[in-house]
């Protein structure tokens, strides 16, 4: 099974989604983006709850797009669940399969089948107000793919829950598509749950797909500021050309001089202003009596005004010589340079590139 979505649309008075993009089978895409940018807009037109003006829904080359909802074979995950609260976990799963006029036995058989895939045997007779939100999740889980979908579609399904408990149900989460062969839209606007959940991510903005990629290509390689800002794992700066040739192009920046490589599927820079995305991973704080940089790499002087502590890393805050705030993070054991004191900030310039 695979979907394929072409030119999809949908208006509104001040707001319009447009949509192309495909899933093969056992695929998740997450669809990424701001609150606001049309992401569950996106996953109501190809469910059919919100009726497009224009483009095609195809699963397995089937064109679905004028079928109701019920006839589409997509189940929907939305983020308050919809369970159904009289009802015990198993007969919340066995509905779809009763609807459908699937036998009484071989709806135990799926139930059995399905709380197995989300570890939860032998919850068939619980009521659902005595389960916790995480065992709620994957019971509205359980229930969408009882429903044998084609496709299947989560809008934000994890976002009510605390942290820890969001990050287990992603773990558990992963291998499920991809172990039933179906295809996945899971929609999110944090960028570690989408980073953590999708083979491949397509990000949302202003009604439209900007950038598609790996989460590897859309953190460390972004082509657009969007994407770059999105997702936060670097510093997009303002930069001006100097000049340019086949060992890359030379350019000032807030970091100094410094030479971008040349890459085929690099954006071009523009000569009236250009933006480079630098990594987290290409910057490192040195004391000043530090060594010179090595080759391929470029040094600047900054001034240490202050760190944040996040469990897991440490970030610095620093001034640039023009007066360009920037953070650096490092490890969580990594020692504090004296406040409002100067530091050598090395570059390797080989992770620097255009984004557009």
């Amino acid at each position: 099974m695979a979907i394929e979505i072409r030119g999809l649309r949908k208006s509104y008075e001040d707001f319009s989604v447009t949509l192309d993009l495909s899933v093969k089978e056992g695929e998740t895409l997450v669809l990424a983006g701001p609150s606001g940018c049309g992401k569950t807009t996106a996953l109501s037109l190809i469910a059919g709850i919100i009726q497009a003006e224009a483009g095609d829904i195809l699963i397995d080359g089937e064109d679905i797009g004028e079928l109701p909802p019920w006839k589409r074979s997509i189940s929907v995950v939305f983020q308050d669940l919809a369970l159904f609260p009289h009802l015990s976990a198993g007969k919340n799963i066995a509905y779809g399969p009763f609807i459908h006029g699937i036998s009484r036995a071989e709806r135990r058989r799926i139930v059995t089948e399905v709380l197995g895939i989300v570890k939860l045997s032998g919850y068939e007779n619980r009521r659902i107000d005595t389960l916790s939100g995480g065992e709620r999740q994957r019971v509205a889980i359980a229930r969408a793919l009882a429903a044998r979908p084609r496709a299947l579609l989560l809008d934000e399904p994890f976002s009510s829950l605390d942290a820890p408990l969001r990050r287990s149900l992603r773990e558990e989460f992963r291998l499920i598509p991809s172990r039933t062969a179906v295809p996945c839209i899971f929609v999110t606007h944090d960028r570690e749950e989408a980073a953590a959940l999708g083979d491949r991510i397509a990000l949302m903005s202003s009604g439209r797909i900007v950038e598609t990629g790996t989460p590897r290509e859309l953190f460390l390689s972004p082509k657009t500021e969007f994407g770059a800002r999105f997702f936060g794992a670097g510093l997009v700066l303002d930069c001006t050309i100097l000049e340019t040739g086949q060992n890359g192009t030379l350019v000032s920046s807030p970091l100094g001089k410094l030479r971008v490589p040349a890459a085929d599927d690099m954006p071009t820079w523009d000569p009236a202003g250009s933006l480079l995305f630098v990594p987290r991973d290409a910057l490192t704080v040195h004391p000043p009596a530090a060594a010179q940089p090595a080759s391929g790499e470029a040094a600047c002087t900054a001034v240490y005004r202050g760190s944040g502590f996040t469990g897991d890393r440490l970030s610095l805050e620093l001034e640039l010589p023009g007066g360009t705030l920037c953070t650096v993070e490092t490890g969580p054991r990594a020692g504090l340079p004296q406040k409002d004191s100067t530091v050598i900030l090395r570059i390797d310039e080989g992770l620097i590139r255009f984004v557009r």
